[in-house]
């Protein structure tokens, strides 16, 4: 039976970690990254799904204030022994924050763990915790619906939805879409991200 992403994940942080050092990425995700740093209106970063804490340590770097926050304890107790910045345990459809506290939300690769039906909770909380002009960098994973996927011999469940359905769901939460990058990584894992920003609410 298929084990909760945060459970297999979380026990295996370490080799996840050794796994995606960010030097050995593509330039794609390097362009993501930076093109994210270079339009933040200011320095509040929420890493959500922040996993070992790669990122949200490379924002620290940057000069950011990033907060990463993740639902499984393995990867919160491993960013907060290995990373510099401020690790959370929190579960992004149900984030501890006040309105419009961050600058920035950035969210690579987790939303597809959630649910098809708990992903708009998700992306509500991400436009409720953004400022008025903050951006987003939003990633799905493509496809059509549930997919198991093995991972250190064991086998938890991913939610893949169309590029048309994520452009949806990120509307619907009030995103305002400015541009999509689609990466085939290999057969079976096309990843999706999109580049949004909160628009400023009418007086």
């Amino acid at each position: 039976m298929p084990e909760p992403p945060a459970e297999l994940y979380g026990r295996h942080a370490d080799e996840f970690d050794s796994r995606t050092k960010l030097d050995a990425l593509p330039e794609e995700f390097h362009a993501l990254l930076e093109s994210f740093v270079d339009a933040l209106p200011g320095p509040a970063v929420l890493d959500a799904g922040c996993g070992p804490g790669r990122d949200c340590e490379y924002f620290h770097t940057r000069g950011l204030d990033p907060i990463g926050v993740d639902i499984a304890d393995g990867m919160i107790d491993y960013a907060r022994t290995h990373r510099s910045g401020e690790y959370l345990r929190m579960d992004i459809r149900d984030l501890a924050f006040d309105a419009d506290r961050f600058d920035g939300v950035w969210c690579p690769a987790s939303v597809f763990f959630v649910p098809d039906e708990e992903m708009a909770v998700a992306l509500n909380e991400f436009s409720r915790v953004l400022r008025p002009e903050g951006v987003a960098r939003i990633g799905f994973k493509i496809g059509d619906g549930p997919v198991e996927v093995e991972k250190w011999g064991e086998t938890t469940v991913e939610y893949h939805v169309s590029e048309d359905e994520a452009r949806e769901l990120l509307e619907a939460a009030g995103f305002r879409v400015q541009s999509v990058t689609v990466n085939q990584v290999s057969p079976g894992r096309t990843f999706a991200n999109f580049s949004c920003r909160q628009p400023v609410s009418d007086p």
